[in-house]
């Protein structure tokens, strides 16, 4: 025989992960027990339920920064899913942690995003303030743990335990309803860590390429920051493309180093180490941060976009809590359980941008 069955996967995950790593064998079960695959681990077979979800589809029809309508070639929720996946499996192999759990997670870690990227989420948090709030982490564990139901036995995707609880890094409105086995939130693997830091690289990093190739910006004032002096001159390049790719590079490379360092210092049965990057690379990138946020983030013309968009969702739960008829049948068959106010909004939080301006439209 000489494919590679389930058990060969995890006695490999055995004797090569490292001692904060999480085996597929540690996964937790599933809320509705089902056989092993013979080929896949749980976290592989997680993943790819994760890959074919129809949540998934969505994101690439949903904001990062530029909208949809402003370009073929700017990053969507999807493409930055995928990026941050590429960039987790990376930082876990190389750091001996599980890379199919981190690719898990990454892929699925913004299915909850609303339309029109973070000022969405705010105006659903606010449409919500007095029936438990909105966060886009929250809602992700929400759809795979009940929205997406795609087999019909009313526990969404499915998913174990660990990928379930990875979802739940970050800020949770007070009375959000997640399932009751994640109440109280349990303690995050050593993968969901990497793959929170494996996030920001991400954005850092493409929204540094998708700002210039905007015209945000220009290429001289990126050459100010000092993250962007630092890619030049170790890429020995003035190519923009490759010096955003060093930045990147050198983020990744110094998150693996200093996590790494952090690892070997920790004490065996103490706390985690903690995945971080070293001072320097702190600094630089609190910069770049900064400097997005300034250039980019809130440029007039991405913020009337986004405003719009906004208004657009405010509207759209307004009139659909008004008229619950206007809901599909799926997201009315939850109000008895769920109430009104929490269908409608994990119906709006679903919709793609565009999707959103035709309801709006129609009202």
């Amino acid at each position: 025989m000489v494919w590679l069955r389930r058990e060969d996967h995890e006695d490999r995950e055995l004797r090569g992960l490292g001692p904060w790593a999480t085996p597929s064998r540690n996964a937790g079960p599933r809320r509705l027990p089902e056989a092993d695959d013979p080929l896949r681990t749980a976290f592989q077979r997680d993943r790819d339920r994760i890959l074919h979800a129809t949540a998934f589809r969505r994101l690439q029809h949903k904001t990062q920064v530029m909208a949809a309508f402003e370009g073929d070639h700017y990053r969507s929720r999807m493409t930055h899913s995928l990026e941050v996946a590429q960039m987790a499996r990376s930082v876990a192999r190389a750091l001996r942690c599980n890379d199919d759990l981190a690719e898990a997670v990454a892929l699925a870690h913004d299915l909850g995003h609303p339309p029109f990227g973070h000022v969405g989420e705010e105006a659903l948090h606010a449409a919500m303030a007095a029936h438990g709030g909105f966060r886009h982490n929250a809602q992700s564990a929400r759809i795979v743990d009940l929205i997406e139901d795609r087999y019909g036995h009313g526990h969404g995707l499915n998913l174990t335990f660990t990928v379930r609880t990875s979802l739940l890094k970050g800020r949770m409105p007070e009375g959000f309803p997640l399932s009751a086995d994640l109440r109280p939130r349990p303690p995050m693997p050593f993968e969901a860590h990497l793959v929170d830091h494996c996030d920001k690289i991400a954005y850092l990093s493409h929204d540094l390429d998708d700002g210039l190739r905007a015209g945000m910006f220009a290429e001289s004032d990126a050459a100010t920051l000092r993250l962007w002096q630092l890619a030049r001159s170790a890429c020995g390049s003035d190519n923009r493309q490759r010096i955003v790719s060093e930045v990147a590079s050198l983020l990744i490379h110094d998150l693996v180093e200093t996590t790494d360092a952090a690892i070997a210092a920790a004490p065996s049965g103490g706390e985690p180490p903690r995945v971080q990057h070293g001072g320097a690379m702190t600094v630089m990138a609190h910069e770049l941060l900064e400097f997005l946020r300034a250039r980019f983030y809130r440029a007039p013309r991405v913020l009337a976009v986004m405003h719009e968009g906004a208004e657009r969702i405010r509207t759209v739960f307004a009139a659909l809590v008004a008229e619950p008829a206007r809901l599909p049948p799926s997201a009315q068959a939850r109000i008895e359980r769920d109430g009104l106010h929490r269908a409608t909004c994990d119906y709006v939080a679903g919709m793609t941008d565009r999707y959103l301006g035709r309801i709006a439209a129609a009202l």
